[in-house]
């Protein structure tokens, strides 16, 4: 389980495609000196398995279904990705509960700089439009952010200037791709709703 709240920026450094799966390394300092071998790390909002370590480089194996729902099948050499380590019983929780179950990756319409903050809207799926609400919580690329407005076909949220500084927001243009998570409270309520528990 994660939080939503980056510890770090991470560039891909070699992308190994096999039949079944990939093999990604990713330049890092601060989660290659706090991670151990078989822990949980959240990349782009993917949970994934730290398999191996060195000179600070982190290694995963990314299997076929996970690259097929999420935007990790689109990294090349040298694109940022965002890193965080899975929630420790003495962490805060500065966000909110983020899974890395990726739910669907989704396109950037737009992306407003304001005087104080930036704004990003982000096409909705239909499918997924139940689990968005005013002022509710979602993971875009693993950061934990508040829905601002909600429209037909896309949501929007706003990001201050540290996150976006902070995370690999700061590279994002119209026409990306990002990886959605919705709230995991939201959904287990519709589905104690739906199911009657």
């Amino acid at each position: 389980m994660f939080t939503g709240i980056i510890k770090e920026v991470g560039k891909v450094k070699k992308i190994e495609k096999k039949v079944s799966m990939w093999k990604l390394s990713i330049l890092s300092q601060v989660v290659f000196s706090e991670s151990n071998i078989s822990d949980s790390i959240s990349v782009n909002g993917a949970c994934l398995t730290l398999v191996e370590k060195k000179n600070d480089l982190l290694f995963f194996e990314v299997i076929k279904t996970t690259l097929e729902s999420t935007n990790l099948k689109r990294l090349k050499v040298n694109y940022s990705v965002n890193l965080e380590p899975s929630l420790k019983a003495q962490d805060k929780l500065g966000g909110h509960f983020v899974l890395g179950h990726i739910d669907c990756e989704s396109k950037i319409k737009g992306i407003k700089r304001n005087k104080d903050f930036y704004t990003f809207e982000i096409e909705l799926p239909k499918r997924f439009k139940h689990l968005v609400t005013e002022k509710g919580s979602i993971a875009v690329e693993g950061v934990s952010l508040t829905i601002q407005k909600i429209k037909p076909t896309s949501f929007s949220i706003d990001v201050i200037p540290y996150t976006f500084a902070h995370t690999n927001l700061k590279y994002k243009k119209v026409g990306d791709w990002v990886n959605l998570e919705f709230d995991y409270l939201l959904k287990s309520s519709i589905n104690k709703e739906y199911f009657g528990a």
